[in-house]
């Protein structure tokens, strides 16, 4: 008995420790939450006449996430992204790794590059970083100076200069998945692929099953604070009554054996 209280105890530990992680980051740009799963378990071998198995606790299975999208928080930054629809931003990091992100929450480093909030390049279409020049020479062979950089609904970046030519320097890249479900969550809002969710595939916003991109937005995280609140609040209380629980049986045992 003491070992199936224990895995109650295990099971609300757990779900505390994902819902006070979604609460964390309630403010945090494209989080995903997540749920504990769990599944029951059973005896093995049972001797009883009805030749029926009797439950031995519950195990967890591993953290389910919500891929449901955020709302929208408009900022009228020019390189504030938000995805209307299935996709990820491409973020490569200084060893080469790409992961995968709806935070497009974005920026121009000193080089130029399109950076990501943890400074991770963000990737074209083709898969190479996008860089916008800061400057550029005119016909008359004469330097203009970046004036303004504007992203469409399909990812299109044009950066503005200062004589009002304009130039569209690549397309952001976006990538989705057979089962996004199955990414692996790797920190700062980065997945990664695994045979579960297939390998990304690779293009552009607008394209068929993938969605737009919405300039001047960012989407927010999909966290319901007062639904998470009224979950804790449970998980706390079946905490509680399976620690009353395991106490009782630990003095029952005391007093069985002198």
């Amino acid at each position: 008995m003491i070992n199936i209280i224990r895995t109650g105890l295990d099971a609300s530990n757990k779900e505390i420790s994902a819902i006070s992680h979604n609460l964390a980051n309630g403010s945090t740009i494209g989080f995903k939450r997540s749920s504990a799963g769990f599944t029951d378990m059973y005896t093995e071998q049972v001797e009883l006449r009805n030749n029926l198995d009797f439950g031995a606790g519950t195990r967890f299975v591993s953290a389910q996430r919500n891929h449901q999208q955020g709302s929208f928080i408009q900022t009228n930054g020019a390189l504030d992204l938000a995805i209307n629809g299935s996709g990820y931003f491409l973020a490569q990091g200084k060893d080469g790794t790409v992961s995968y992100t709806r935070d497009g929450s974005l920026s121009i480093d000193n080089e130029g590059n399109i950076i990501s909030s943890d400074n991770q390049f963000i990737l074209s279409e083709n898969g190479v970083p996008l860089k916008i020049p800061f400057q550029v020479k005119n016909q008359n062979n004469q330097i203009e100076s970046l004036a303004e950089v504007r992203i469409d609904e399909s990812g299109a970046v044009n950066s503005i200069y200062s004589n009002g030519s304009s130039t569209i320097v690549g397309i952001v890249g976006m990538a989705i998945f057979a089962n996004e479900t199955a990414l692996k969550e790797i920190g700062m809002n980065q997945y990664l692929p695994t045979p579960k969710s297939g390998a990304p595939i690779i293009g552009r916003a607008g394209e068929t099953n993938f969605g737009r991109i919405q300039s001047g937005a960012l989407e927010a995280s999909n966290t319901d604070a007062t639904a998470e609140m009224a979950k804790m609040i449970k998980a706390q209380q079946a905490f509680s009554g399976s620690s009353r629980m395991l106490q009782a049986e630990a003095d029952i045992t005391k007093r069985l054996m002198g």
